[in-house]
């Protein structure tokens, strides 16, 4: 979200901007260029030690907002651990803290699930003091935030893909020649442990021990990660193609045939967006969150089975009318999702109202 909204943010030239970069949105953003109205910052990463970290970069973002004198402040995932003089307008992404049904808490140990009550008690109050306002990317995220976050107005305003996917330029093929009848599935996504990318070794001995040996699943992770997620050793049938650039998300989309989303906790993936708008048929987690999002446009499976999971993907394999039926239905639910731009004004149009 945070690359789409600079890149849209352009198209308003009657604001100045003033952002703040992590070093991914950095790297992101290298070799755009971009008008005067701009001025971008490092993100400054100066202690191990979070406690001293964040008080610095609380110092360094205070400093920056009174030379800018600006009008409002704008973070796309919060809390920020920081409380400006000026009305912040946060976005809410955590649906480990909204989602206490999820397989994942299961997984995790009895320690983890404690720590991840303390932080959500900490959250609630850094909610409290820094957000005038909150944006959420789903309605029944606002209503689930809602029950918790009283005091605070909570407005929805959906996710969406990045207008690269419109342009949807050619890009050098990242992966090597299909062998014959190779299915290729797609996720595009760091490595988290709620992201489930376990299942994948699993489904691919159950598709192996049912004759099936044409699947591929196609991943998008740095080395270390790639290495944390599946091993030493992993499957040949797991192709790894590295970190993807939005820019060239579409291309990678061109070159596989489903999108694969096993993930166990969601507040919206652009993802499913992607797939949609990339006409192609979408295997997900049977959870509330992708239900929402995706409604008829996904075959839904247990997160938690790879007998499920494959199952699924051999059923839409050997389904071509499922699949058009599938790309039909997202491109009917895109349509819900409005566009980056349609988007970028939604948020404008927020921080005029809290600064009133």
């Amino acid at each position: 979200m945070v690359i789409s909204l600079i890149k849209e943010f352009v198209k308003f030239p009657e604001n100045n901007y003033y952002v703040v970069m992590s070093r991914e949105v950095k790297r992101q953003l290298q070799g755009i260029e971009f008008p005067g109205n701009f001025r971008f910052y490092d993100l400054p990463y100066p202690s191990k030690i979070r406690l001293l970290n964040s008080y610095l970069r609380g110092a360094y973002l205070s400093k920056i907002e009174k030379e800018s004198n600006c009008d409002c402040v704008i973070c796309s995932s919060g809390p920020v651990y920081w409380t400006p003089q000026k009305p912040m307008l946060l976005g809410y992404n955590l649906p480990h803290l909204i989602y206490p049904e999820s397989p994942y808490f299961k997984r995790i140990p009895l320690w983890m699930r404690l720590r991840w009550k303390v932080r959500w008690a900490t959250h609630i109050a850094r909610y409290k003091k820094e957000a005038a306002a909150i944006f959420v990317q789903t309605e029944d995220v606002n209503q689930r935030l809602s029950r918790i976050l009283k005091e605070i107005p909570i407005y929805t305003i959906s996710n969406t893909y990045n207008n690269a996917y419109d342009l949807q330029k050619e890009y050098p093929n990242k992966l090597p020649s299909r062998t014959e009848g190779e299915i290729r599935l797609l996720t595009i996504s760091a490595y988290y442990k709620h992201k489930n990318f376990e299942i994948i070794p699993k489904t691919i001995e159950v598709l192996k021990s049912r004759g099936i040996t044409n699947v591929k699943f196609v991943v998008t992770l740095p080395d270390e990660q790639f290495k944390e997620a599946f091993g030493d050793s992993p499957s040949p049938h797991i192709i790894n193609v590295g970190f993807v650039p939005t820019l060239e998300g579409a291309s990678l989309y061109k070159e596989c045939d489903f999108m694969f989303l096993p993930t166990l906790l969601e507040c919206f993936s652009a993802s499913y967006a992607e797939a949609m708008v990339m006409k192609k048929p979408i295997l997900t987690s049977d959870l509330g969150f992708a239900h929402t999002v995706c409604k008829d446009a996904a075959v839904y499976f247990d997160p938690d089975d790879a007998h499920d999971v494959a199952d699924k993907i051999i059923k839409l394999m050997n389904s071509p009318e499922k699949q058009v039926e599938l790309v039909s239905k997202g491109m009917e639910q895109l349509s819900q999702f409005g566009s980056a731009q349609q988007r970028a004004i939604k948020i404008l149009e927020l921080c005029k109202e809290i600064t009133k």
